[in-house]
């Protein structure tokens, strides 16, 4: 059995008192939050801005293919945030725990795992497109780029996992400046290749490298002079804390958003089959739906973070303050956003798909599947909030048997919709009614998280 690593002893860093008001607690999450927000901006400019670039391109394919790729963009993204928030959670616990500058070489451990992996995943996809016979083009194509698609995000797969270091030591205001520069350098790339060079989807794949690899030198740097002088004792202890989290946290979060990209992997083709054009709208939609979501999943990781920063005698009433008041007020305020959906949502879809530069028909799909799907943006972003919360407090096991369930549901609820009629509005209805569950299941898995510390207090 693994033993726990043992670090040197470190003072308590300014611990908050373990009894405070609701306006305190408040006060220090939006604190907090606002350099969080700044970045969850500048992560949809660069979702949103990559599908408005696409889809204003002088042709239909980079869109296309940026569609029928998602699944593997998920595939990587389940990989960099079972390393990224890894490393956050022990930059976290550095804070009052162990050594800040232990940070420094397991961001690099981190993203020499992440590296390795993605290696693996093309040669795969490279024998994937080498031998499978395909004879649908759409298909071919992409499984043609596929191999190049994953390597090309490996640099901002390192980039976040520096990132999620800085996020765990609460230092973000310093770290934006060069996440906005990645967003600029990888948007611009994009379009003065896609539409000056008329490259293709290659332009794609030149601005998802050239961004972060500029910007990387520069993160990395602020995190070497976050942590400080390195402390080479602590080498072995880093190791053994780093599998520890890549186990217990890392391995449950990768899974639960590879589930997710197993049922993307049956959504998108199944959606091109009433059309290419609802393909394409629900990557709006949802990429739409990220976007909204990404505040909800930064002020989570902030609770979370606060209640990992707390040392290791703090009192469990110090940490169900943050998960007790914090958690229902971002709620409340998702569900008044969603509320209002209607009065903002279809200027945000005119920037992405405008009737000048897109079809009349991706529009009209757009706008049918946006009012289905409202709901969704409110249960997608609270069970968002919820599940990055639990992962990084200890429940990331029952986050993913609750994604499992409801995933085979989603993938069956969708092939229903299909095999019954072709029918795309109960296939949207159905998508609505999964969210929903899936946000109560999580939401009474939070209630036991809340009564456990509770106990643990009462005790």
């Amino acid at each position: 059995m693994m033993q726990p690593a043992t670090f040197p002893a470190v003072a308590d860093d300014g611990l908050p008192p373990s009894r405070r008001s609701l306006g305190s607690v408040l006060s220090e999450i939006i604190v907090m939050a606002i350099p969080f927000a700044a970045g969850a901006i500048i992560v949809s400019g660069l979702h949103l801005g990559k599908v408005a670039v696409l889809a204003r391109a002088p042709q239909a394919g980079p869109l296309e293919l940026q569609s029928m790729l998602q699944p593997a963009f998920l595939l990587v993204l389940a990989l960099m945030e079972g390393l990224a928030i890894s490393n956050q959670v022990f930059s976290a616990r550095s804070k009052n725990n162990w050594p800040r500058s232990a940070i420094f070489p397991a961001s690099w451990r981190m993203s020499a795992y992440a590296v390795l992996g993605l290696i693996v995943v093309a040669v795969l996809a490279y024998f994937a497109s080498s031998f499978l016979p395909v004879e649908d083009a759409l298909l071919r194509r992409t499984l043609d780029y596929l191999p190049l698609y994953i390597l090309s995000l490996s640099a901002f797969v390192v980039f976040d996992i520096f990132y999620a270091a800085m996020r765990g030591q609460g230092k973000l205001a310093r770290s934006l400046i060069p996440f906005l520069g990645l967003a600029a350098i990888d948007l611009s790339t994009t379009y003065v290749l896609l539409t000056e060079y008329n490259m293709g989807f290659e332009a794609v794949l030149f601005g998802n490298l050239a961004g972060p690899l500029v910007m990387l030198p520069v993160i990395v740097l602020l995190l070497k002079r976050e942590a400080g002088p390195v402390v080479t004792h602590v080498k072995e202890q880093v190791k053994i804390r780093t599998t520890q989290l890549l186990m217990f946290v890392g391995t449950p979060i990768s899974l639960t958003i590879l589930v997710g990209s197993l049922s993307a992997a049956v959504i998108f083709p199944v959606l091109a089959d009433f059309g290419s054009e609802y393909a394409s709208a629900f990557l709006v939609v949802m990429r739409l739906r990220v976007s909204f979501m990404i505040p909800a999943i930064a002020l989570g990781s902030v609770i979370a973070i606060l209640v990992n920063q707390l040392s290791d005698s703090s009192t469990p009433a110090a940490r169900l303050q943050y998960l007790g008041i914090g958690v229902p007020v971002v709620l409340g305020f998702y569900a008044l956003l969603t509320a209002l959906l209607p009065f903002w949502g279809g200027p945000m879809i005119a920037l992405l798909v405008s009737p000048e530069h897109t079809t009349t028909e991706l529009r009209a799909a757009t706008d049918l599947v946006m009012q289905g799907l409202q709901l969704t943006f409110f249960f997608v972003s609270g069970a968002a909030m919820l599940q990055v919360v639990m992962e990084q407090l200890g429940r990331a096991t029952q986050v993913l048997i609750i994604a499992i369930v409801t995933e085979l549901i989603t993938g069956s609820v969708v092939f229903y919709a299909q095999y019954a009629g072709h029918n795309l509005d109960i296939a949207i209805l159905l998508l609505c009614g999964v969210s929903g569950l899936t946000f109560a299941l999580f939401l009474v898995q939070f209630g036991f998280l809340l009564r456990q510390l509770g106990r643990c207090d009462a005790v």
